[in-house]
């Protein structure tokens, strides 16, 4: 099978289609046919070697991916509950990776069904960005209804599904973004919109109990003149200097935090229920085919996505 792996930090092309061994389902694991996976940012900063301080060194062959929308081929020992032929939902653990590509094993804590009326691209794009607003969201900000929560992003991958989970548990939404995504920003449920090529939040009289940060260009040594008393600041994939921020913040105050997401059921979960209830829905900006993947990640580090960039990989 094809898998789309690096051996070496660069620009897009360093990215190549290696043919690998169907992996086989050992116990409590399934064999997922990938019908459809989407780009993160970490996708494409760990390509570029950005990430170096939170992944380690480059290990000889990196596997590229984490989101799998796909259909069940084969269950290893142990599994109940699913079988050959189910769609489910899954993301790979941070330092696996390999969910660019035909087949991919998925342990037990890694997935969930997946609702059989929504589309594999659908699907795709929510394992990582919806799973990191929904940390950020409860287990990072412990979100209530009609809390105040700002959203720096509030267009990108993890900040749409942000405003539409936010909205869901009924909070007040302000969300960041250019002046031409306001229309998008705003259809997804986001009440108060700010643009940041004409205004700088900080000198609005609103005060927010959750800023979750999503572009990660602030800190909350700037931002807490916007803070309520009780309020948290959340950023994600720190860099050196946002990481000891965040650090030193949150031994004064423990007000910052950072949202290290990993595989969680519990929240696909919670997601695949908003979904099904027709709450929360991926907005896709492009799909590419998974031969067109050194494109898609030219595309997707150019950051000016409005929603999800889905990797087509099966028909």
């Amino acid at each position: 099978m094809k898998r789309v792996e690096y051996i070496q930090y660069g620009e897009p092309e360093v990215l190549m289609f290696n043919e690998v061994s169907k992996p086989k389902p050992s116990k409590d694991e399934i064999l997922v046919k990938v019908m459809a996976s989407s780009i993160n940012a970490v996708d494409w900063k760990n390509r570029q070697g950005r990430l170096r301080l939170v992944s380690g060194l480059l290990k000889p062959r990196v596997k590229q991916g984490f989101d799998v929308a796909g259909l069940v081929e084969d269950v290893g020992y142990g599994v109940s509950g699913i079988k050959a032929g189910d769609r489910v939902l899954g993301q790979l653990g941070n330092f696996q990776g390999g969910a660019f590509a035909q087949h991919v094993v998925l342990k037990s804590n890694q997935y969930c069904p997946a609702p059989p009326e929504i589309s594999f691209v659908e699907l795709a794009g929510i394992p990582m960005a919806a799973t990191t607003a929904w940390q950020a969201l409860f287990e990072n900000a412990h979100l209530v209804p009609g809390a105040h929560v700002l959203i720096n992003g509030g267009s990108s991958g993890v900040g749409h599904y942000a405003i539409q989970i936010a909205k869901a548990y009924g909070a007040a939404v302000t969300a960041i973004c250019s002046g031409k995504n306001f229309e998008f920003c705003r259809a997804l449920g986001a009440d108060v919109l700010i643009d940041y090529q004409k205004e700088d939040f900080i000198n609005r009289e609103a005060q927010y109990d959750i800023i979750f940060d999503v572009v990660n260009n602030q800190s909350m040594e700037r931002v807490k003149r916007v803070m309520k008393p009780n309020a948290v600041y959340i950023g994600t994939t720190p860099t050196s200097a946002q990481l000891w921020s965040i650090l030193k913040s949150s031994f004064a105050s423990k007000k910052a935090k950072a949202v290290m997401v990993r595989p969680n059921t519990k929240a696909l979960a919670d997601i695949r229920r908003l979904m099904e209830e027709g709450a929360l829905k991926t907005k896709i900006d492009k799909i590419f085919n998974l031969s067109e993947i050194v494109e898609a990640h030219r595309y997707s580090e150019l950051s000016k996505t409005c929603g999800k960039v889905i990797i087509q990989i099966s028909e």
